[in-house]
């Protein structure tokens, strides 16, 4: 099982990591992806995408919204072992179909589309900042993968309690 806010944040690495392979192989073929000007545009986009992204996922519209889908997680009995998301910080998988795709589009087509995975990262980020406040909010984690037949069904746990600096529980 993993934890679905780590598995948020592992796939906006996934998608910083192809980008960092995409925008230097594009500029060093067809220049630079953007020029200043575009570049203001391209973030002023970016960002405008991802809170809306998230708003829309914060909402209670059906086939919109997350925060339906993290109350509806079914509850499991012991919460499992936590697996550290920086023992894989990046899901290869993603990384290689991501940058195949990203780096054949940036060279036959548009060099800016060497950016293109930055479109998904925002809204990964926003989903994990939402469920990271779901989360605090409730006093539950949130999991993915406890049924193999339907990974992406999400689960919940309680959160554990937190320990002092010495690793005893507080009194």
């Amino acid at each position: 099982m993993d934890r679905y806010v780590h598995h948020e944040l592992r796939s906006v690495g996934t998608a910083s990591a192809a980008v960092a392979v995409c925008v230097p192989v594009t500029a060093g073929v067809h220049g630079a992806p953007l020029d200043a000007g575009g570049l203001g545009l391209f973030a002023a986009g970016l960002l405008g995408f991802a809170v809306l992204f998230t708003l829309a996922q914060a909402s209670r519209i059906r086939w919109l919204s997350e925060v339906l889908d993290f109350e509806a997680a079914e509850p499991l009995a012991t919460p499992p072992a936590a697996a550290s998301s920086l023992r894989h910080p990046v899901n290869w998988w993603l990384f290689t179909v991501m940058t195949a795709g990203t780096l054949g589009a940036a060279l036959a087509w548009e060099p800016a589309a060497a950016l293109f995975p930055l479109w998904p990262a925002a809204a990964w980020l926003g989903q994990a900042w939402l469920a990271a406040g779901w989360e605090r909010r409730h006093g539950k984690v949130l999991w993915r993968g406890h049924d193999p037949d339907r990974p992406w069904r999400l689960a919940v746990s309680p959160r554990p309690l937190p320990r002092t600096a010495t690793g005893a529980p507080p009194e």
